[in-house]
Order: C-alpha cells, then structure tokens, then sequence
C-alpha cells in the first residue's frame, strides 16, 4: 500500500470515529433531556401545566397577549427554572383553578390561593409562600371603621374565595353578594352595585393605590397562601417545589422577589411556616411587627 492509500484510509478511520462520538454526544443528550422530562408525573412531560388568574395583583396579572406576572408567577418561574422545567399558563379565575386540578387539567395553581382546611381535602398544596391580612374596602369616603359598621349592607367577594368565607363568618350581618372574579368585584364598588368589597391585604393594598378606595377594616388572615397541585399529583414535584422555594430563601431571592411586590413587613405566621426567613429579615424593615 503506497503513502497515499494509507492516508485516505488514515482520514476515512478518523471521519468513521468523529461522525461516531457526535452521534454518540446526540444520544447523550437526548436522554439526558428525557430523564428530566421523566422526572415527574405531569399534564405534559417536562412541562408544568399551571392554573392562573387575570386580576389578582399583586400575585397573579395576565397581560392582553396573554402573559401572567406577579409575585405567585414570579416565584413559580424561578422555582421551575431552577427544576429545570418550563411553565405553560392557562388564565382562569379561582373557580376554574381548584375545578381544574381535580378534573386534572393542571399540574398547579399559580395565585395567592388560601390554604383552608376545606380546600385540603379537593387538593395539595405547598408550604405558605406569603401570609397576609383580610381587608374589607370601601369607596373614599366611607365612614365604616369596624365589622358591626357592615350589617345589613351589600359586600362583595369572589364566589369561592377564602374571602366569601370571611363574611359568611366574621360579617353575618352583612348581605353577600358574589362576583366571579376581583374585576368584576371592583367594577360593583366603584359603580354603588355594593357598599364593600372583601379581599386580601396585598390586593387591596395594590387596587388603593390606583383605584378612590379605601380600607375600612383590617384583620390578620386564617390562613397563608399557597401552591395547590394536584391531589393524585407527584408528591415529589410538591416536595421539590417547597425545596427550590427556601433555596430561594437562603440565598436572598425570595426576600428580592417580595420587596418588588409589597411593603409590609413579613408576618410571623409565614417565618413560622417557612423559619429560614427568620436570619433574612431579621434586623430589617421586613421583620413582623404582629405578634
């Protein structure tokens, strides 16, 4: 075999070996792509299929080409990334969150959703991720500063909400009226349809400052808000998810991601339910001042 044979066979064993490591490197990383997508039980693999609302701000706000922002997405997004896995969102309204993840149709809900105990037996649900106040509102100019102030007056909350709960119980006096979802609850107490509105402190410390509302009556909140999932969901994607959410504690994003959306110093409920907090707002302006 003369010099020149031997090359081209040198040069044809050398093309043979790289063409076989890309191949190689391309089923790497394939699989790899499809053990992550494995990982949990979802709506579609690799991909959390999550519930959220249109107008509940600060927690969830879905924009007009359809793009939710807010502190719940915030935090979801940041948790999913680190997970490495992609949201896709569904606007719907409370109602359509929790009937939704019982029929299956979600892997999540991404909102300021209350914990309640009734709740708990429909579906899963995280670790707190934020604890707040209830509010009762009134247009500006309103005289009422207590709960008695309401009997025999129509107040508005979201069919569903832990809110509508809240006057059933703390405002019997009151005459309920229910409203799908909190654009069409403001809509009625700016037009006179009701005197008072219920909601949650951060909404409605968000709608007082771009609506002539004011809070008449505050109380702290039963219960925290939180990620519900599926019942027959993965338990380790909930596992997960409360894992990624005080990583984001301990290395300062969540207090970041909750200095962008309120004001008000974190309660001590949260710091109970989530006590890595406890080192990060210590000595600050976010420390509880309820006790």
């Amino acid at each position: 075999m003369n010099s020149s044979s031997r090359r081209s066979l040198l040069i044809g064993a050398a093309t043979a070996g790289l063409l076989l490591l890309s191949l190689t490197a391309c089923g790497g990383g394939s699989e790899a792509a499809g053990s992550a997508a494995a990982r949990y039980k979802l709506v579609q693999n690799g991909v959390i299929t999550a519930g959220t609302q249109a107008e509940q701000p600060p927690f969830a706000v879905t924009d007009a080409s359809g793009k939710p922002s807010g502190f719940a997405v915030d935090l979801m997004n940041e948790a999913a990334e680190r997970l490495d896995l992609k949201v896709q969102y569904k606007t719907t309204n409370l109602q359509g969150i929790l009937a939704g993840l019982s029929a299956g149709q979600y892997d999540i809900g991404v909102a300021g959703v209350g914990a309640t105990p009734e709740r708990k037996k429909q579906v899963a649900f995280t670790t707190p991720y934020y604890w707040g106040f209830t509010d009762v509102v009134t247009l500006k100019g309103g005289k009422q500063t207590t709960l008695p102030d309401f009997d025999g007056k129509r107040v508005g909350a979201v069919s569903g909400s832990v809110q509508e709960t809240f006057v059933h119980h703390e405002m019997s006096g009151a005459r309920l009226v229910q409203f799908k979802d909190q654009t069409a609850l403001i809509a009625q107490l700016l037009s006179g349809g009701v005197e008072a509105i219920v909601l949650g402190g951060a909404d409605a410390d968000e709608y007082a400052r771009k609506q002539p509302i004011r809070i008449a009556v505050e109380v702290d909140s039963l219960q925290g808000s939180a990620f519900p999932l599926r019942k027959d969901g993965d338990p380790k994607l909930l596992k997960d998810l409360d894992a990624q959410i005080d990583a984001m504690i301990d290395d300062g994003t969540y207090v970041k991601l909750y200095k962008k959306y309120f004001h008000d110093p974190i309660a001590s409920d949260l710091i109970r339910e989530r006590p890595k907090l406890a080192r990060q707002v210590m000595n600050t302006d976010l420390a509880p001042t309820r006790h």
